[in-house]
């Protein structure tokens, strides 16, 4: 038996439905549907029976979706896997705007309707010297990092405007995924250490044979 015989399908929902493209719709477009409660059930209902959980961010124009937690164990390895030119760098970075601008609401230290923001400035004070390789230039270091956050819809950043707020793909991820890239970031950043401190025990000891 075809089990959608056992239920109506609301058109309006499946309309609604349809619009998460990218996994994110504009409340501009389809209106705050939250007010229709049977509407916001049916939308529910229908992203649920593929995994998914409707989640409206306060203080944003859309709804986004999330996997279910039951299904997310391997989230991290696909998103790392699927997002082509994303490093350890990259994912650093964006671990940190998710501290900055998506943490306080979700801890309750500020009102959900404010809008957070950093600069590009206030990153390369706060944090440049840690993404810079090298001789590489700090400032074109860190905008090359948010050009890439900003391509994938992590971060919202206008063009000629330096104030950084959270794109639609921030609010995709679930704190549990966040804490895998800071361990993964950890470990990574700990590997090269071990690496440049052993290429400097090694040349200490070719000194000292040398001597």
């Amino acid at each position: 038996m075809d089990d959608t015989n056992q239920f109506t399908i609301n058109p309006e929902a499946q309309r609604i439905c349809s619009m998460f493209h990218f996994g994110w719709a504009s409340k501009k477009e389809i209106g705050q549907i939250e007010r229709n409660i049977k509407l916001f059930k049916d939308v529910q209902f229908y992203f649920s029976l593929v995994g998914y959980d409707i989640f409206n961010p306060p203080g944003t124009d859309w709804y986004v979706l999330r996997l279910k937690k039951e299904y997310d164990s391997a989230a991290f390895d696909y998103f790392y896997k699927r997002v082509k030119g994303i490093d350890r760098r990259h994912m650093a970075l964006l671990t940190i705007l998710f501290a900055k601008l998506v943490l306080p609401k979700k801890l309750g230290h500020v009102e959900p309707e404010h809008e957070l923001s950093m600069t590009i400035d206030e990153i390369i004070y706060s944090y440049g010297a840690k993404f810079q390789q090298g001789k590489q230039n700090i400032k074109k270091t860190i905008e090359s990092l948010l050009a890439a956050l900003k391509k994938h819809h992590y971060i919202l950043l206008e063009k000629g405007r330096s104030k950084i707020t959270a794109g639609p793909a921030m609010y995709m991820l679930h704190s549990d995924m966040l804490m895998d890239i800071c361990d993964y970031v950890i470990q990574g950043l700990t590997e090269s250490l071990s690496t440049n401190n052993l290429l400097k025990e090694e040349s200490a000891a070719s000194k000292e044979e040398l001597e």
